[in-house]
């Protein structure tokens, strides 16, 4: 992997990982808004989040703020939206945090979305049956290089709701051009995966023919972006629907309200597969150095503290 990219994504992993670790600082004040980070799920975040071109749908999720950072977006803009402030690029201050919605020319687009699990599938399986249609029709946009897809990220658990199985159904059925990304931390808020599913979601995507499945260590950040590489020029050219279910640990709580040390006896299984030391050895094989890694993480660190105080200060929404 060329080192541009390598050193791109580490510099996000860090941002993320250090906004993660402020908000914990932090508790007292942001606790009152709810909020979930993407900590041990940055790796597969970022390696989507920086293939994505701006004629791309994405639907995220609410632990996806890694994602959002990947496409563009600055802890400052996110964390406007964590402390419900006027200028919240998303919504005004009026979502919880990582629930962003977005128009820009220059960045994917994301439509507004409930928080209820897994409901994300649903239009996110209507807009790539509107990019068929458009094909069909002879209605595409001129001059693009790489056809449009679309990306639709879930948890495990929300794969045992109703409207994922009408979601995969209809994606295999019109051969539809989406990814589904499944990020399966085998928890279920406080409940684990032996109590509330019978099979992964590869298993289950592989009971619906036309719509391939591919597992992944999330956790690897090499590993994970020439998954989504493969899966993205596959669908971009041949126009039909894949699902990456990646296996990643949860290392911080489910949400602000949830707390890990609560209901977690796997928290020491789980900081072994962190993706932050996968990458940091990643980039030391790659020929970076040590120095260059600790410049890299104390600029992500100062960035993010600076971005809070700026967002602390700003101006609340009016009435």
């Amino acid at each position: 992997m060329d080192k541009p990219t390598l050193k791109r994504a580490f510099e996000l992993i860090c941002q993320a990982k250090s906004m993660t670790e402020l908000y914990e600082k932090e508790f007292k004040l942001v606790s009152k808004y709810v909020h979930a980070t993407s900590r041990g799920h940055e790796a597969i975040q970022i390696a989507l989040g920086l293939q994505l071109l701006p004629q791309d749908y994405v639907f995220p999720y609410y632990r996806d703020d890694a994602m959002l950072l990947a496409m563009g977006l600055t802890p400052n803009e996110l964390m406007l939206q964590l402390m419900a402030k006027r200028d919240d690029p998303f919504s005004g201050g009026r979502t919880y945090y990582a629930h962003p919605s977005l128009r820009d020319p220059d960045k994917p687009k994301i439509p507004h979305q409930s928080s209820a699990t897994g409901m994300q599938t649903i239009p996110a399986t209507g807009v790539a049956l509107g990019m068929r249609y458009k094909e069909i029709q002879k209605l595409n946009e001129k001059g693009l290089k790489d056809l449009p897809l679309t990306v639709c990220s879930l948890g495990d658990a929300a794969v045992t709701e109703g409207e994922i199985a009408e979601a995969f159904q209809m994606a295999a059925l019109k051969q539809l051009p989406i990814l589904y990304l499944v990020q399966d931390n085998g928890w279920d808020i406080s409940a684990n995966e032996e109590e509330t599913r019978s099979n992964s979601a590869k298993e289950y995507a592989e009971g619906f023919h036309g719509l391939d499945a591919i597992s992944v260590d999330g956790s690897d950040f090499i590993e994970s972006f020439e998954a989504v590489q493969r899966a993205f020029k596959i669908i971009r050219k041949e126009r039909r629907p894949l699902l990456i279910h990646a296996k990643v640990p949860l290392l911080n709580h489910h949400t602000s309200g949830v707390r890990m040390e609560w209901y977690r006896d796997d928290l020491e299984e789980a900081r072994s597969r962190d993706p932050y030391p996968i990458l940091k050895t990643q980039l030391l094989n790659a020929g970076f150095s040590k120095q260059e890694l600790s410049d890299m993480k104390k600029k992500a660190e100062a960035l993010v503290q600076d971005h809070f105080k700026s967002s602390k200060e700003a101006e609340d929404p009016k009435p």
